[in-house]
């Protein structure tokens, strides 16, 4: 067996490893805060009494990772050291390996709380416990487990005095040195960022782990490096990751630990490291080559603005050769307009026809020379004609810098075609209107009049044929006209984008070997302005200073949708996005997203878009970055929360059920189902289903950006549902990878710094009743919005219970497939203190068939938000079946179930004192002996039915309600549910199919 094979059934055991039911790799590694609310005491004092000053020394300001990251993490570092050391024969074996690598997975295991520690060390863990545990974790590996005494005595530090195991150890391995590859694989595994290595100590600390694992020749020629970035864009920043990467493996540097805030570097034969500057100015030009590369990505029909016909500056991106451009305007202009076959009709109204000085269209046409009586065939080629030249001349007129008229001229000539005479006839203000084309339509028709496709006239070839023809003269006529120096000429012109990535290197980039940065200053007088005045050398988005020459409008063709402006000053009082002010580098981002097909899709006033910027917890490997490839380059659609069409594959089935531990795999499964299904259905269809969930990812680097989009053409997608989706994804991302995830409706990271990442997860100001599911703030410890470590499995059972319900309450509707309902789910979570009794109750008095899923999930809820108000109605509910046993019938059900708790809220509110109360019970109870309703226990006990009358007059009324009758009225209908839903689960428990007695024999029992 390989040491890959081994490794990846290693990690498949450990993940399935536990211990008197604790299962290791759900542990936590890291958590940023020590939850008080968890821990009943600490040093002898109860927590509610412990000062500010002491519940800081309790807090662990540590990243969130779990025990399974942990383990990951230090493993795959640990396996790209010894591939890259492959070639230098170290000596260390591939038995070695194996035993450190089992060694490690064990080293935390003093965690556990279902161990027992020996003495006063928590290292100090009985033999026996070690060598069960290793044994379980090594089977159908193929190797014996090391002995449990290495397992202990590896776990403790360097450092440490408690390593008295040694001495029982055999010298049939060296244990020393495999111990310092265990102390090594941790060491990595807990370093957070490249931040920690600028101050030097963890550095070097690092360095003298190597040093130990190293044979002295390597370890003095050994050298480590790193980049940092302290700020996230989204695509700019993973190719910027990526591009530094790929740089310094061409200098002899392997790209060992990517963290979220930099890469760290190892090399034994180093070259010499170029100057900043050198590395930046390549970096500016592969960021324009990997542009060129995605054009397959993007939309053409973004490429070219219709009501202009001028090409985008994205295009010249893509585009640097005349066939593009002559590709693009045909893609664009194949299929024919509705008007088509009246053109050109439509484009001249009663003032367009007076500035010709024309009456009427017969005029216009005849003063141009235009048959009026043209079939239509050849209006169809005469739209796609006038339109395809329209779009070459504003094209010519950019690349050469020439007049518009100049460039009409050119094209004239090249066809063979008299165009003077045009540029004479239509008027000079159409010329220069933007949106009008008025000589390019006179010019198409002198062209179709002369033009011959293989000896025949335009009328007799057909309009597919026509068109090839009109794109193979115009690839030849731009040859020349548009080259790479051109396109980038214009680029440069018009967003100074090598420019702005130049300077924002030089002022993100931190080298280790140059540590030195340019910040980006902004100009004093700029900043000083009022804020009644426009700051328009500062970027709206970003606020760093706009260069000088730059286009400080950002056109709205250049956004995919609305844009979310986040700032700390004045902005613009305009719907209209061209008002706001972007840098280049604001600019480049977007235009990034476009070019890597991160669109969002359907109606931007009924979609909702959400970002999730995911960082690793807390570093990867290129090979395990290589598996994310794998598992999200094709990651399309999403999650699911209904069994619907052919695919019966609900996201939350294995937490409302008993198979908990299949939640990975299934959620893996999920993504895997779905993103096929999906691609399935786009190749059918030809685009995207019109309403739907879509989820994307960007380029992959040290920071990832997934791009979630609750999408419809018509049907309005509501906040709450796209947030409750965009968490369960966040959620479900870092399950499966360990990421820790900032969820934000922003297209940018809010955070300056990376390591404020903290927790698992984090929202940025989601809807208030999305945030009213997360854990109460006194156990989170903040007011911010997040998802603590140790609270992960918690909420995603919580979102699994929510989404059931919301299954069966609210089916899917084909004809509007989305699940804005879930508003209503957490509406009630807000007001009814037993959620889950009330849905329960819905559904069976509507008659609907009630799954174990959905019983488990109410039962759930009821538990989570119950609290005292459960526990009453469960008391009610035992002591009511007590006295009387009803009837499951479903005729009459609700009736029978709270016919007790009913009939004494009723003697409250009439004023009954106690005694009436249990005597309206009894007579009750004599009353329902005679009915075909149920089973009363004869003969009644006075006791019973006094604890009863005591339970909902005292428990309810009194505690509850606090004796007032308003109060009652509110509280009743709520308690009732509960009563309901306990009621049903005693009577399931304790009746049997057969029907309940007559009433002869219950007459001859008494």
């Amino acid at each position: 067996m390989s040491i890959i094979t081994f490794v990846d059934d290693l990690l498949i055991n450990f993940e399935e490893l536990t211990h008197n039911g604790q299962r290791l790799a759900d542990m936590e590694a890291k958590a940023y805060n020590f939850h008080l609310g968890r821990k009943k005491e600490s040093n002898g004092l109860k927590v509610e009494f412990l000062s500010i000053e002491q519940k800081k020394k309790l807090t662990r300001n540590l990243l969130d990772q779990s025990m399974r990251e942990h383990i990951r993490s230090g493993i795959h570092a640990c396996l790209a050291m010894i591939h890259y050391l492959e070639e230098y024969e170290i000596g260390f074996t591939e038995e070695e390996q194996k035993l450190c690598m089992i060694a490690y997975v064990l080293h935390d295991m003093h965690k556990l709380t279902a161990t027992k520690a020996m003495n006063s060390s928590e290292y100090h863990i009985k033999l026996e416990e070690i060598t069960l545990l290793s044994t379980r974790l090594c089977e159908r590996l193929g190797v014996e487990p090391p002995p449990a005494e290495f397992i202990r005595v590896a776990a403790v530090s360097s450092y440490s005095n408690k390593r008295g195991d040694y001495s029982a150890l055999s010298g049939e391995y060296r244990w020393s040195y495999l111990a310092d590859w265990v102390h090594l694989m941790d060491q990595i595994a807990s370093i957070t960022g490249v931040a920690e290595f600028q101050n030097s100590t963890t550095l070097n600390g690092l360095k003298k782990k190597l040093q130990l694992v190293l044979p002295p020749r390597l370890a003095e020629s050994m050298r480590l490096e790193y980049h940092a970035l302290q700020e996230v864009r989204g695509v700019i920043t993973s190719q910027l990751h990526n591009g530094l990467a790929l740089f310094m493996k061409q200098h002899g540097f392997f790209p060992w630990l990517r963290f979220g805030d930099g890469t760290l570097y190892f090399s034994l034969r180093p070259h010499e490291l170029p100057q900043k500057e050198v590395l930046i100015e390549d970096l500016v030009k592969v960021f324009f080559q990997s542009v060129g590369d995605s054009a397959d990505n993007v939309d053409m029909e973004r490429l070219l603005d219709r009501s202009t016909f001028r090409s985008q500056t994205l295009a010249f991106m893509l585009y640097q050769k005349a066939e593009d451009f002559a590709r693009l305007f045909h893609a664009i202009f194949l299929k024919p307009s509705a008007k088509s076959k009246v053109f050109p009709a439509d484009k001249f109204n009663e003032k367009g026809l007076a500035l010709y000085g024309c009456e009427d269209l017969d005029g216009l046409y005849t003063r141009l020379g235009v048959d009026a009586l043209l079939e239509e065939d050849i209006r169809e080629k005469w739209s796609y004609t006038a339109r395809y030249l329209a779009a070459l001349q504003r094209l010519v007129q950019r690349t050469l810098g020439q007049k518009s008229s100049d460039a009409l001229l050119s094209i004239a000539d090249y066809v063979g075609v008299e165009a003077e005479d045009i540029l004479e006839r239509v008027p000079e203000t159409l010329q220069t209107n933007s949106r009008r084309y008025d000589e390019a339509i006179w010019l198409s028709y002198r062209y179709l009049m002369i033009a011959r496709v293989n000896g025949k006239s335009v009328a007799q070839v057909p309009a597919e044929d026509w068109r090839e023809e009109v794109r193979n003269m115009a690839a030849r006529f731009l040859e020349g006209k548009v080259t790479p120096e051109i396109a980038l000429s214009i680029v440069d012109q018009e967003l100074k984008i090598a420019q702005d990535l130049s300077l924002y290197f030089q002022e993100q980039l931190t080298l280790s070997w140059e540590r030195q940065r340019i910040l980006n200053e902004l100009s004093e007088k700029e900043w000083q302005k009022a804020k009644t005045r426009s700051q328009k050398s500062i970027c709206n988005i970003c606020n760093r200073a706009i260069s000088p020459g730059v286009e400080k409008k950002v056109k709205g063709s250049i956004i995919q949708d609305e844009v979310n402006v986040f700032s700390n000053r004045l902005l613009p009082k305009k719907n209209n996005v061209s008002a706001l002010h972007w840098c280049g580098i604001c600019s480049f981002e977007y235009i990034l997203r476009q070019v890597y097909g991160l669109v969002a899709p359907g109606d931007k006033k009924n979609s909702r878009r959400l970002y999730l910027f995911a960082v690793p917890a807390h570093q990867f490997s290129d090979e395990v970055m290589a598996e994310m490839k794998h598992d999200l380059g094709h990651m399309f659609g999403s999650i699911h929360v209904h069994h619907r069409g052919r695919l019966k594959h609900a996201w939350q089935e294995p937490y409302v059920s008993a198979e908990e531990s299949k939640m990975r795999a299934h959620i893996r499964e999920h993504f895997e189902l779905h993103s096929e299904y999906f691609q399935t259905e786009l190749a059918e269809r030809e685009r995207l289903p019109s309403t739907g969930e879509l989820l994307r990812t960007s380029p992959l680097g040290n920071v990832i950006t997934f791009f979630f989009d609750c999408y419809s053409h018509s049907i309005e997608r509501t906040r709450d549902e796209a947030w409750m989706k965009g968490m369960t994804v966040a959620l479900s991302l870092h399950k499966l990878y360990g990421f820790r995830m900032l969820v934000t409706e922003k297209p940018f990271l809010t955070l300056s710094d990376i390591r404020e990442l903290r927790y698992a997860i984090q929202l940025d100001s989601p809807p208030f009743k999305v945030g009213q599911l997360l854990p109460a703030m006194v156990d989170r410890m903040t007011t911010d919005f997040v998802i603590p470590i140790d609270y992960v499995d918690d909420m995603l059972h919580k979102l699994a219970y929510v989404w059931e319900v919301n299954q069966a309450v609210h089916p899917y509707d084909y004809l509007k497939p989305t699940d804005k309902h879930v508003s209503s789910i957490l509406q009630q979570l807000e007001v009814h203190p037993i959620a889950g009794s009330y849905y329960f109750k819905r559904l069976m008095s509507d008659g609907a068939s009630v799954s174990e899923s959905v019983l488990r999930s109410c039962k759930a809820l009821d538990k989570i938000y119950g609290g005292v108000e459960m526990e009453l109605a469960k008391k009610i509910a035992m002591a009511s079946v007590t006295l009387f046993e009803p009837s499951s019938r479903i005729s009459g059900r609700a009736h029978r179930y709270e016919n007790l708790f009913r009939l004494v809220v009723k003697g409250i509110k009439e004023a009954s004192t106690l005694s009436e109360l249990k005597g309206m019970v009894m007579k009750r109870l004599e009353r329902l002996v005679g009915q075909n309703a149920g089973r009363v226990k004869l003969p009644v006990d006075p006791e019973d039915v006094k604890h009863f009358v005591e339970l909902v007059y005292e428990g309810f009324y009194q505690d509850r309600c606090g004796g007032n009758l308003a109060k009652l009225n509110q509280k009743q209908n709520r308690l009732a549910d509960g009563i309901f839903f306990e009621t049903h689960l005693l009577v399931r428990k304790n009746q049997t199919d057969e029907e309940p007695p007559t009433e002869k024999e219950q007459l001859q029992e008494v």
